[in-house]
């Protein structure tokens, strides 16, 4: 089975999403080249300077409309497909079978394509479990959300709490998206290797805050920098990985010969809040503004990382994954290195001031 080879041209779809602008950054650094894909270039314009002359930029609207790959497909040796749904509405059943179609089409036009030879696509911890922090549970590379697949067979009645129901779909969509896919290679057994990445809570450093502001995890460290208070919540106590150690993994499982229909484990090692904010209060004084937080349970789980560690290595790090400590510092640095920059306020932000804005309850 083929690989791509050094200094090839690999398309990363979702370029301007937190894990896919890394992974740009990554790839680029390694000296391959990369084409993006964005649904709209006009907004994301500052991405090609930013990145350099061996980046370029593709429109593609929608990911599920039929034919939507091909043109982007055009002459690349590798696909890293990112861009991923993250409405967790809980009505939207509709993710589910969107989240195959897009997989399956991106496969089915890689196949007409013969230049690709190696495709991965981007799954999440979500497509083995929602652990329940402080719930005893084992991960590995055969490990499916059944659980969340049952669970979405029929539509939600409106039960129970609906954000959970909104993350079990989300779960589901990533669990059949996959498996789906690896249905379709072993059946159409295409020349291109085939693997996932299945990634949990990346914390590191962020491209351009200044263009992107904080996405995704990026925000909730910002927000911790910042003091916000029920921040911790956001993602509690689980496994974490630094962002660039996801985006070699995708490296790997494009570029490394004898990895092919596997799932890499993007899970370095376990965190607390309390862990997280003692190394930060001790690496920056007075610096961070969250001062602690209340924090009953932690993560209970076992994944197995070992074939993980073992590309990573493969790949030039002979320590494995990064250690939570200096992927904090990574990810704080950038933050502090950004603050004097005008940077789009996050989710979280507005989330806060809307807060301060509301009048007192004078009853």
């Amino acid at each position: 089975m083929s690989s791509v080879p050094p200094g090839g041209l690999i398309l990363v779809t979702g370029a301007n999403g937190y894990i896919a602008s890394v992974a740009i950054q990554v790839f680029l650094q390694r000296g391959y080249c990369v084409r993006g894909t964005v649904r709209s270039v006009a907004s994301n314009a500052w991405m090609k300077a930013y990145f350099g002359p061996k980046f370029e930029l593709v429109e593609l609207p929608d990911i599920h409309t039929p034919g939507a790959f091909d043109g982007a497909l055009k002459g690349v040796d590798g696909v890293a497909h990112i861009a991923m749904n993250m409405d967790m509405n809980p009505q939207n059943q509709a993710i589910i079978e969107q989240t195959i179609k897009s997989n399956l089409q991106l496969l089915e036009a890689a196949a007409k394509e013969l230049s690709v030879k190696s495709v991965v696509i981007t799954s999440s911890l979500a497509a083995c479990a929602l652990p329940t922090t402080g719930k005893p549970y084992k991960i590995n590379s055969t490990t499916w959300n059944t659980e969340a697949i049952d669970q979405t067979i029929k539509p939600w009645n409106s039960e129970g709490n609906p954000r959970w129901h909104g993350i079990i779909l989300y779960g589901a969509s990533k669990a059949r998206g996959e498996q789906e896919a690896f249905a379709w290679v072993h059946e159409y057994k295409p020349a291109f290797s085939f693997n996932t990445v299945v990634p949990n809570v990346n914390f590191g450093i962020a491209v351009s805050p200044e263009n992107m502001s904080y996405r995704s995890t990026s925000a909730v460290l910002d927000a911790v920098v910042k003091g916000y208070p029920a921040t911790p919540s956001i993602v509690p106590p689980q496994w974490y990985v630094d962002v660039e150690d996801t985006a070699l993994l995708h490296l790997a499982a494009l570029t490394l010969d004898g990895v092919n229909q596997e799932r890499l484990l993007a899970f370095a090692g376990k965190y607390s809040w309390t862990q997280l904010l003692d190394i930060l209060h001790r690496r920056y004084p007075q610096k961070i503004l969250l001062q602690s937080v209340e924090e009953s349970v932690v993560d209970a789980g076992e994944v197995d990382n070992e074939r993980s560690i073992e590309l990573l290595k493969r790949m030039g790090k002979e320590e494995g994954f990064t250690s939570l400590e200096d992927t904090l510092v990574k990810a704080v640095d950038t933050i502090i290195e950004n603050q004097s920059k005008n940077v789009p306020k996050t989710r979280i932000d507005l989330f806060y001031e809307s807060l301060a804005s509301k009048p007192a309850d004078d009853s």
